[in-house]
């Protein structure tokens, strides 16, 4: 049984954490870095992602296994049918699976590492279930701690009037790229709570403005 971290040879597996626009953020997220270290919030011009800005937000690590939302796309107001800065990047899913949210959010910032979670909203009687992809990216603040994350979440077009939460699919492959690994893989990941920083930042403004319809 494989535990969070493991790795294995899943390749041909990962179409959907593949998609175009999550390979486009962790490309312009990759040359960020391009001197081995994670990148800084500050670091970001939206305008060299514009394409997927919508699709695009930045979380805030609040607290062991919290993080908010700072900034948020068009995407995640239509799923959401609100704002959701100032809410917690578990608002996004089912109460089943906030546990595994918090280890993933350590993950991300404690190890630190590149996670990939491939996600479904169930159907109901009145509307199809939606599958969907989330990239979640590692960034320093401006005082240098890993308390921020730099995310995407990607799904078909669809219309509802209701908001939209998810599950993460536990019986697919999720990504957990430790950060100085050779080469990306997909694993199958298990909870593993792993040490938080010793203390969040202070809330700061956003440099990255996104699409946000208050309407």
């Amino acid at each position: 049984m494989q535990r969070f971290g493991d790795h294995s040879n899943l390749h041909g597996q990962c179409d959907a954490l593949a998609h175009p626009h999550l390979l486009t953020l962790e490309a312009y997220w990759q040359k960020l870095r391009e001197a081995g270290d994670i990148p800084a919030r500050t670091d970001l011009n939206p305008a060299r992602i514009e394409h997927v800005l919508p699709y695009t937000f930045i979380l805030q690590r609040v607290a062991a296994g919290t993080a908010r939302f700072r900034v948020a796309g068009q995407r995640l107001h239509d799923l959401l049918k609100m704002d959701p800065r100032g809410m917690p990047f578990s608002t996004l899913f089912d109460q089943d699976c906030h546990s595994d949210v918090r280890h993933v959010i350590e993950a991300v910032c404690a190890d630190p590492a590149i996670i990939g979670l491939q996600v479904r909203s169930a159907a109901t009687l009145l509307r199809p279930s939606l599958e969907g992809s989330v990239l979640l990216l590692p960034m320093r603040d401006t005082s240098g701690q890993m308390s921020r994350i730099l995310g995407a979440i990607v799904t078909p077009n669809t219309t509802s009037h209701k908001p939209r939460r998810f599950a993460i699919r536990n019986d697919l492959p999720r990504r957990h790229d430790r950060l100085g690994a050779p080469r990306p893989e997909l694993v199958s990941l298990m909870p593993h709570l792993v040490r938080p920083s010793e203390r969040p930042d202070a809330a700061l403004r956003p440099a990255l403005k996104l699409v946000v319809n208050n309407g």
